[in-house]
């Protein structure tokens, strides 16, 4: 294992770790499964132009997210 520093506001971790406190997680824990899905493609960031509107997120790595994520792009093409 290794370290990890992240400088960041102290409201925002805060927020993050109280969060993750009432869902039974630590900070660590989120931190470890974001890098990881990250490295496995199931997380992504990109640039997007300021008229560009989004209109809904799906977690594609899960069978929900994906049938969510398809019944709502079928709905669009109607």
């Amino acid at each position: 294992m290794t370290n990890l520093t992240i400088k960041m506001p102290e409201k925002l971790k805060k927020q993050a770790q109280t969060k993750a406190k009432a869902e039974g997680l630590t900070i660590t824990f989120v931190i470890h499964q974001a890098v990881k899905a990250y490295n496995e493609g199931k997380l992504e960031f990109g640039l997007m132009h300021s008229d560009d509107e989004i209109t809904a997120s799906f977690d594609t790595s899960t069978a929900e997210g994906k049938k969510a994520c398809l019944t709502s792009f079928k709905a669009l093409s109607k």
